[in-house]
């Protein structure tokens, strides 16, 4: 069987009626729709450094897309090895197949240029991206939808089956709509590369193969203290001790790194973080965290405290980070601290890989 990459659209390309009506101006009106946005905080939407897994994909594509899957599918079968992708399938004859991977420079211009009923860009505040689509034909085929946008050498790429398409899909009323697809594939997320926090999202019925959390193992000192040493804001700590946790609450641990200037990063796992610690003291000023918590700093010294919610399989808990440094931040440029801060949040997670466990266990006394 065909790769995803070609085999959803193989069959467009001989679909009966397919016309020409490539690069049709983009004037069509379109349907106010509401977005799924509404529940992904502003803080999250950036590029990621980690892989993205199947389930990485699938979260994201269920913040932006309302559809309730009955199965989820992916692996050789559908993308290639250097592809990353999940299968959204319900209602029988429903699919939504989303992917990232390397950029494809002829096969989407082939596919608008000379097989699909229709082919446009859309511009969007996330980035431009391209919308195709076959409309429905005689024997029952019911036409599909495609959405797909570049960025950073990546192809982003949604496919959509189910519905029937009778024409231009930003003039239909579908179940899975052009803005929703739009909004997806322009998430800085979505690629090869996600956040932290989307490879430790879990997904209802996501099968264990592709699934977060694959050959992980529980949070430890040492753990957290090789996760800083694979950042790049902390890959030059010297040495790490462990962490006074006093009245960070129960079961809170974590490590105090220093570095090669004489400055030392901070980062405790709290469990049990008192609600006086989420606050921020009145020695620093704050801005609001993308969560329970905050950022803060002075001269020398920011913090950063995140508290997420129990979700799955995973407990509720708080990380803490923070930064003290000899001098007070170079011009008083405080983004690339509390750029490193907010990477080093990622090292907290309850559970950590296997690997990551193992080349900690010599790190911290």
């Amino acid at each position: 069987m065909q790769k995803w990459g070609t085999a959803l659209l193989a069959a467009a390309l001989l679909l009966a009626g397919c016309g020409n009506e490539a690069r049709q101006a983009d004037d069509a009106g379109e349907k106010p729709r509401p977005t799924q946005t509404a529940s992904i905080d502003p803080a999250d939407l950036r590029p990621g450094d980690q892989p993205a897994t199947p389930e990485a994909i699938a979260a994201i594509t269920l913040q932006r897309v309302p559809v309730q899957p009955e199965e989820f599918e992916g692996g050789d079968l559908y993308f290639e090895q250097d592809e990353v992708g999940a299968v959204l399938l319900w209602e029988d004859d429903h699919s939504l197949e989303v992917k990232a991977g390397p950029v494809d420079d002829d096969l989407l211009s082939t596919w608008c240029h000379d097989g699909m009923s229709g082919c446009v860009e859309v511009k969007a505040e996330t980035g431009t991206a391209t919308v195709a689509w076959d409309v429905a034909t005689d024997d029952g085929t019911p036409g599909q939808l495609m959405v797909s946008h570049t960025s950073g050498g990546e192809e982003r790429r949604a496919a959509y089956v189910g519905e029937k398409i009778t024409g231009d899909p930003r003039k239909l009323d579908l179940e899975v709509n052009v803005d929703d697809l739009i909004a997806l594939v322009t998430d800085p997320r979505l690629g090869t590369k996600t956040t932290m926090k989307m490879t430790k999202a879990q997904v209802s019925g996501f099968p264990s193969e592709g699934a977060n959390g694959t050959d992980e193992v529980a949070l430890t000192a040492g753990a957290i203290a090789a996760g800083l040493l694979e950042t790049k804001a902390y890959a030059d700590v010297d040495s790490f001790e462990k962490a006074d946790v006093a009245g960070y609450g129960k079961g809170a641990f974590g490590v105090v790194g220093t570095t090669p200037g004489g400055g030392t990063i901070t980062a405790v796992h709290a469990p049990n973080l008192p609600a006086g610690k989420r606050k921020c003291p009145t020695t620093l000023t704050c801005s609001k965290g993308d969560t329970d918590g905050y950022d803060g700093w002075t001269d020398g010294s920011a913090e950063t405290v995140r508290c997420h919610e129990a979700e799955g399989d995973f407990p509720a808990f708080c990380a803490v980070v923070r930064e003290q440094a000899p001098a007070p931040f170079p011009g008083d440029d405080l983004d690339p601290v509390l750029s490193g801060l907010e990477v080093a949040l990622g090292t907290l997670w309850p559970t950590v890989a296997a690997e990551t466990a193992s080349r900690g266990e010599s790190l911290v006394d």
